[in-house]
């Protein structure tokens, strides 16, 4: 859930700056990883 919010944030922030090329590789590989830790981090708690 956490990967698929990430990448839902990458394309919107890609999509609003008009990132493109080697920073646009970056955020798409990190925002979904960061959100994934981030989920399950959180869900762990619990």
């Amino acid at each position: 859930m956490g990967a698929a919010l990430g990448l839902v944030a990458a394309f919107i922030l890609a999509a609003i700056f008009g990132i493109g090329g080697t920073p646009q590789l970056l955020l798409f590989g990190a925002l979904p990883a960061l959100g994934g830790a981030i989920c399950e981090r959180t869900t762990n708690r619990g």
